[in-house]
């Protein structure tokens, strides 16, 4: 293989302009994450966040890295400080599950979101984490394109096409990578104790009561803890890897599906599996999520169209 031809595969990949159809449905879906991640922010705002919280703004300061950013920071100590930016936060959720000012949206709702994470890092999970990186990236993605008030509003101007333009995915495709990347370092990281290499990690896991939200009978059979154990390596070890490949992308998704679903059943880790659910939206081939776009909107006008002839009809008939 030639360099060039390295060269252009990987040009190529980063910017061939592919529909942005999925980068905007994974936006609807992070939308929807940010605003639960609100009500549980909100509901605890005092307790967490708050002056007279559990940890001082002081006590975060010496924690935390003269790197960091934080709106706390920035404006005074003082009760209202929380609640304004829960407040912003609110309206930059709805601004991304809405589509509207898409790109300022997404930009608040990360610095938003790090505020928080920064203020109190001792209550983070990995939720947190994957949820503000993956907002991040999609700053730098044509997310508010597809399924927005932006675009409504576009095209009632005459500023937008019917179709959505075809648009250059290299923020997609750094949404990706992160994605992929996270699957990666978790198999290796999981790799370096014995837990997960012989078949008993499910088993010590589903022991944590805290973390336990259904105990069921059959993570008492070792045959069935080593199975799924080893199961979950591999499954995570292909949504890091075989899911490049496109004849096995959607079987891999699947099994990332049942994983995370059967996560979710057994264990209580709040948002964890509901924000992987959506970043495998990312995965999604930009024009088979095209084809589903246009197969609904053609089921949706032929439905109404069928509507507005029953109801002709029947006004002729009177």
């Amino acid at each position: 293989m030639k360099l060039t031809s390295i060269v252009n595969s990987v040009r190529e990949f980063f910017f061939k302009p592919v529909p942005v159809q999925s980068v905007a449905a994974v936006r609807v879906l992070f939308g929807l994450l940010l605003l639960a991640n609100w009500y549980m922010t909100w509901t605890h705002l005092e307790v967490f966040w708050g002056t007279n919280g559990l940890v001082s703004l002081n006590t975060s300061q010496i924690y935390g890295s003269d790197w960091r950013f934080s709106f706390f920071d920035w404006l005074p100590n003082d009760p209202r400080t929380a609640t304004f930016v829960a407040l912003l936060n609110l309206a930059a959720a709805l601004g991304v599950t809405f589509g509207l000012f898409t790109r300022t949206s997404i930009l608040f709702a990360f610095l938003t979101v790090m505020s928080f994470h920064n203020r109190n890092v001792f209550i983070l999970n990995s939720s947190d984490l994957v949820l503000r990186n993956l907002l991040f990236f999609m700053m730098f993605t044509p997310a508010g394109e597809a399924y927005s008030l932006d675009r409504l509003i576009a095209r009632v101007r005459g500023l937008a096409p019917e179709i959505p333009a075809l648009r250059a995915p290299w923020g997609l495709r750094l949404m990706q990578i992160q994605f992929c990347l996270i699957y990666v370092s978790t198999v290796l990281f999981k790799m370096k104790g014995t837990y997960w290499a012989d078949g008993t990690a499910i088993y010590i896991a589903t022991r944590l009561d805290e973390f336990v939200r259904i105990p069921l009978p059959l993570l008492n059979n070792l045959v069935i803890i080593k199975l799924l154990t080893w199961g979950t390596l591999i499954t995570e070890f292909s949504l890091g890897t075989l899911v490049w490949i496109k004849e096995l992308r959607y079987w891999v998704l699947l099994a990332g599906l049942g994983l995370h679903l059967g996560i979710e059943v057994v264990m209580n880790i709040p948002m964890f599996e509901w924000v992987m659910i959506a970043a495998m939206g990312l995965m999604i081939e930009p024009f088979d999520a095209e084809k589903i776009d246009q197969w609904v909107r053609g089921k949706l006008k032929e439905r109404f169209a069928n509507k507005e002839i029953s109801i002709l009809n029947s006004v002729t008939a009177e």
